[in-house]
């Protein structure tokens, strides 16, 4: 109201001198610029404050509208969400189940490929026993036939030792008899040179 007043001119008569009584009744009958200046300042503010619960309402309404506006996306967002949470986990679960069957069969076939491998290593451990018994066998009956060897060349050696003992025997017992034949034929010789010899002779016919 203050920049309309500005705007405004002065009342008219506010600087004229006082009129009689009956310009003063006839001046009141007459419309007043006072009274229009009131009744226009009156539209004015209120067509302010119509102006201003206009913005008012519209803010309002906005503000409403835009309420309305984010719950419905917020409810839009929440189903997309779940929808989205959703999808995801079925996808989750798809991809687990895949990956599972991807493990397990990985693990099958690791473990066939083990299987595999162990039943080779038992063969050829099996082989390696096989021939490692062949040749302690091998070894065994070697031992037993140098050990029937020796047993026999300890035999001969007995034996041979038997024989030399028997033959050494056999040789002493020769060397004494004639040790022994000796003497008394040198005994016999001495007797035979002391005594006169007799000699019988035959007559001649």
């Amino acid at each position: 109201s203050s920049g309309i007043n500005a705007e405004w001119p002065l009342r008219p008569g506010s600087m004229r001198r006082k009129d009689s009584p009956e310009r003063e009744r006839e001046r009141e009958r007459k419309p007043r610029v006072a009274d229009i200046y009131d009744k226009r300042e009156d539209m004015i503010r209120r067509k302010r404050q119509a102006n201003i619960e206009s913005k008012l309402t519209e803010v309002e309404t906005q503000r409403m509208i835009d309420e309305c506006v984010n719950k419905r996306i917020k409810e839009e967002m929440e189903k997309k969400d779940a929808a989205i949470d959703t999808e995801v986990c079925r996808r989750v679960e798809n991809a687990k189940q895949i990956l599972e069957r991807q493990m397990k069969e990985e693990l099958q076939a690791k473990k066939a490929e083990m299987d595999r491998e162990m039943a080779e290593q038992e063969e050829e451990h099996q082989k390696e026993i096989k021939s490692l018994q062949a040749i302690v066998e091998e070894l065994k009956s070697e031992q037993e036939e140098a050990k029937l060897r020796l047993d026999e060349e300890r035999l001969e050696v007995v034996d041979a030792k038997r024989q030399i003992e028997e033959e050494r025997q056999t040789l002493e017992k020769e060397l004494k008899k004639k040790e022994k034949m000796i003497q008394n034929q040198i005994l016999g010789k001495s007797e035979s040179n002391s005594r006169p010899r007799i000699s019988f002779g035959m007559k001649k016919k």
